[in-house]
């Protein structure tokens, strides 16, 4: 070894588990070149080199090696492991003087405010090991709440991700009048989805029970609660499935009357040609079928100040999703045109959603409902025919 026996110095923030829509540097101290590699699912996915002292931001480059979170549909288990939204990211770096170094790091697929990131990082911790690490608080991956209680409405009533607390207690989730308790299991820090839904229809099939208020506990220690709320009855009523800021798919409630309006195409270069026509021996003018946008526009309701931050999370969400509007899923970008609020609201507000599909049609034909074009049948299909 050369160069006064030089000495590689690595080193990475945040360590043990990160976000990869929050800055994630390594930083390399060498005196020779160092060259680092990075793996993800048993492959290289980046290679890199320099000089001297320099920090690389690899937040852009881990993301890559990220599988999208599933769709979880609802059913009767009340806990459902997770695959996706993380990923473990080993990196080697390796100087000319034959010295080296090697760490890892779980990376998941979200991100926090520039300013919390900022604070965690002058106080010397971060989120993970906060919040979501930390089995004594609200350690779900959710942005409804921002403390120890979380209120949801019952129709947007979806599995919550967490992890599984490395301490090995049980983690228990208990009906506010303590005569009703079911107990999770699952192998510490893996990730899971916590489903009220299920946990709340168990305890109405057996004693009769529809709870509305939950106590999350992880072995004798309070975690958080869960408060499911009564979703007032309207005539019009659609869903939003987005994915949150922290990588979590989460549900928002819209209620009220939407109304559809196509967007046409401006007429411009390229929206019609001429066509020869032989008997007259002159062009015709013709046009392109248009590809038409549909916009729907619909009010949420009005929202108490403390969700005003989730349906922010919302509209800044790339993956939003309608449904309730005809049998298919239909991927939408929303938007608002005028939106503001208080910064110390004494009342609730109603805000107006535009909602922008993603795909244009140009073929509109009538939609194929379950019996196609067949006449229906009077009663389900477990019925014989002499119903029918």
């Amino acid at each position: 070894m050369s160069a006064n026996d030089e000495t590689l110095k690595v080193n990475i923030y945040p360590t043990g588990n990160a976000f990869t829509r929050n800055p994630i540097f390594l930083s390399v101290s060498s005196v020779s070149m160092a060259t680092y590699s990075i793996r993800m699912n048993d492959e290289e996915i980046f290679k890199g080199n320099g000089t001297g002292d320099f920090k690389v931001n690899i937040s852009e480059i881990v993301e890559t090696g990220i599988k999208t979170v599933p769709v979880l549909r609802g059913g009767t288990e009340s806990i459902t492991g997770i695959t996706g939204l993380f990923a473990r990211a080993d990196i080697h770096v390796e100087n000319e003087g034959a010295e080296e170094a090697d760490l890892f790091f779980t990376a998941w697929a979200g991100g926090i405010s520039k300013k919390d990131f900022k604070r965690l990082r002058t106080m010397g911790t971060d989120i993970f090991t906060l919040k979501f690490l930390n089995p004594y608080c609200n350690f779900f991956f959710t942005t409804r709440s921002a403390d120890w209680k979380i209120a949801v409405r019952e129709t947007e009533l979806y599995p919550l991700p967490f992890i599984f607390p490395s301490s090995g207690e049980e983690v228990s989730v208990t009906e506010l009048t303590g005569k009703n308790k079911t107990i999770v299991e699952g192998t510490p820090g893996n990730l899971y989805a916590l489903d009220i839904a299920a946990i709340r229809r168990a305890f109405f099939f057996d004693n009769g029970i529809l709870a509305s208020c939950f106590d999350v506990r992880v072995g004798e220690n309070f975690a958080c609660r869960i408060a499911v709320e009564q979703s007032r009855a309207t005539k019009e009523r659609y869903l939003l499935r987005f994915l949150n800021s922290y990588g979590a798919y989460e549900l928002l409630e819209v209620q009220g009357k939407a109304s559809v309006t196509p967007q046409f195409p401006e007429e411009g270069e390229g929206a019609t040609f001429s066509r020869y026509d032989e008997i007259t021996d002159d062009f015709n003018q013709e046009r392109k079928r248009p590809e038409i946008q549909n916009i729907i526009t619909v009010g949420i309701g009005y929202r108490r100040s403390g969700e005003i931050p989730f349906l922010l999370d919302l509209l800044s969400s790339d993956d939003v999703t309608l449904l309730g509007y005809g049998e298919d899923e239909i991927r939408v970008i929303p938007s608002v045109e005028e939106f503001s609020f208080m910064v110390h609201p004494e009342e609730p507000k109603d805000i107006t959603l535009k909602l922008t599909f993603t795909e244009t049609e140009s073929n509109y034909t009538p939609d194929i409902t379950e019996n196609g074009f067949s006449k229906p049948r009077i009663h389900s299909k477990q019925f014989s025919k002499q119903f029918n």
